[in-house]
């Protein structure tokens, strides 16, 4: 959940609350992914779930990415080609890391374990994990700059439409504004081919969220906004799941609660 730098962000409602500062991905990924805490194990469990009426063959997009690579892991089991997206080339870069195995990159291998289980395996196996791994890599085959500030996310020059919009933590980790989040999630949504297959993921009435002590603006939203970013693109509702999750651990970063959707594009 990278967040797009603004000149300003909003300020903290409480003294004790930390300033705002720039993005720091290596203390992002210390500080939520060192393990594999509850809040990616309700995450992965909804995205490993969704995922499961993703026809064999497609296309996906994780956008929003971030510097992680948990998501494309369940995502590279049932897609044939997989992007990845996002808007700083800092979060880029260590995916980059990651695929071309340096030891600079970060482990992912206990959310490899993690996303195994998940989908049915009860005691993964080293050669299973590094398994998942390598066909995460080859699948994953291009590293694209997104700004879903933008009405085309993937820039005006891309006509790209994916049968899988993975899109988690993202677009309510760029801004504190309401108007923002579904103004960028709608155009997250638009890179959905009709009839595709759309993830989403936020944190669930939050006004800021931490990255080693420092604040960053989230727009304070929960399931009723989700409900409405869905309906105002067209969805059915009949073809959509949308969860709440509790994670009290993360009331130190800012949260307690996420809220999760999955849905069919109209077409």
């Amino acid at each position: 959940m990278a967040p797009i730098p603004h000149g300003e962000l909003r300020p903290p409602a409480r003294r004790d609350q930390p300033v705002p500062c720039t993005w720091d991905a290596k203390k992002y990924l210390r500080q939520y992914y060192s393990s594999v805490e509850t809040t990616e194990r309700h995450t992965l469990r909804f995205v490993v779930k969704a995922l499961e009426s993703l026809r064999s063959g497609a296309l996906g997009l994780e956008f929003g990415c971030g510097p992680t690579v948990h998501h494309l892991l369940p995502l590279a089991a049932r897609a044939a080609e997989i992007h990845a997206a996002d808007l700083l080339p800092e979060n880029l870069s260590a995916i980059r890391r990651w695929q071309l195995g340096s030891r600079e990159a970060h482990d992912w291998t206990a959310f490899t374990r993690e996303t195994l289980r998940l989908e049915g395996t009860t005691s993964p196996s080293e050669p299973q994990v590094r398994e998942r791994e390598t066909l995460a890599r080859r699948r994953l085959t291009r590293c694209l700059t997104g700004d879903a500030r933008l009405a085309c996310p993937l820039g005006p020059q891309s006509a790209a439409r994916y049968d899988c919009v993975v899109s988690l933590f993202c677009a309510d980790s760029a801004t504190g504004s309401l108007a923002d989040w579904m103004r960028y999630t709608h155009n997250i949504i638009s890179l959905l081919r009709p009839g595709g297959l759309l993830v989403l993921a936020a944190l669930r009435q939050c006004h800021f969220y931490s990255v080693g002590g420092l604040a960053f603006p989230s727009p304070c939203i929960d399931e009723r906004h989700v409900q409405l970013s869905l309906d105002a693109a067209g969805f059915d509702r009949e073809k959509q799941v949308i969860e709440v999750a509790e994670v009290p651990d993360q009331s130190k970063h800012g949260f307690d609660s996420i809220v999760m959707a999955s849905a069919i594009a109209p077409g």
